[in-house]
């Protein structure tokens, strides 16, 4: 019989394919690169709640007396794949983000006689490469999770892992504290900027969830507070992004610098 976390993995997965699909057809129709982002972003997430299930599965299947060694010689790989995709998720949406930034910014500069601030000049302009030590600690971390290595090396994953994270979590607030500046100075683009703050407000959210759990394993137990904080909350800042996008970022063919 199905785990709750087998069925809730599954069903997660099914509206990140839900939303795939629609954002699928609005890249094909407009080619805009900002659907390309939040297209990755279903997609990692449907491959991440599918492998959930998988393991779901197997945990079940070691709970009964099944060995990792004969019957799921997969399970670690498997498991370290999930953690990554979970945790590389965000980086997306900081990416997306930026995008966006950089598709209005310009405009609303141009009509107010404002220069480049230090906001857009180096985090929207080299979010990637802020990034790449994010990345790379999340993946080494994810990594040395693995139980075929020492408590020593599991611990360095484990404060890589936790660099990765606060330092998602604090990109993420300077890119909410420049959505609040942007639409109180821009109240022309009031709505654009509106978006961009309650989609990165959600996953600050998700993403404090996320240091909860790096810091104390038994918070990833529950899983109705894991469901709500995690696959829930991001579901939400999707549907936000479900908008005419390219009416609020682009406006018309005429109001373009």
């Amino acid at each position: 019989m199905a785990t709750t976390d087998e069925i809730l993995s599954i069903v997660t997965a099914a509206l990140f394919a839900a939303l795939f699909v629609q954002f699928c057809i609005r890249f094909a129709r407009s080619k805009w690169r900002i659907y390309a982002f939040i297209i990755f972003f279903c997609s990692i997430r449907i491959v991440a709640y599918i492998l959930r299930a998988y393991l779901a599965v197997m945990n079940e299947g070691l709970a009964k007396g099944k060995t990792i060694e004969h019957d799921y010689p997969n399970y670690v790989s498997i498991l370290i794949t999930q953690m990554v995709m979970v945790s590389i998720g965000a980086i997306f949406i900081l990416l997306l983000m930026a995008r966006l930034y950089h598709s209005i910014l310009p405009k609303m500069r141009h009509h107010a006689g404002h220069e480049r601030g230090r906001f857009e000049s180096t985090l929207v302009d080299r979010t990637r490469l802020f990034m790449l030590p994010v990345i790379a600690c999340i993946i080494v971390g994810a990594v040395f999770a693995s139980p075929d290595y020492s408590a020593d090396q599991q611990n360095i994953g484990l404060i890589c892992r936790k660099v990765g994270v606060i330092g998602l979590f604090l990109y993420a607030l300077v890119f909410l504290a420049a959505a609040g500046i942007y639409r109180r100075r821009y109240p022309e683009a009031k709505r654009s900027f509106m978006i961009c703050e309650v989609v990165t407000g959600l996953f600050v959210v998700s993403l404090i969830y996320k240091i909860v759990a790096t810091f104390s394993a038994a918070a990833l137990n529950n899983l109705t507070v894991y469901y709500i904080f995690s696959p829930l909350v991001e579901l939400i800042a999707l549907c936000f992004l479900c908008v005419d996008l390219q009416l609020h970022f682009l406006g018309r063919p005429e109001d373009k610098v």
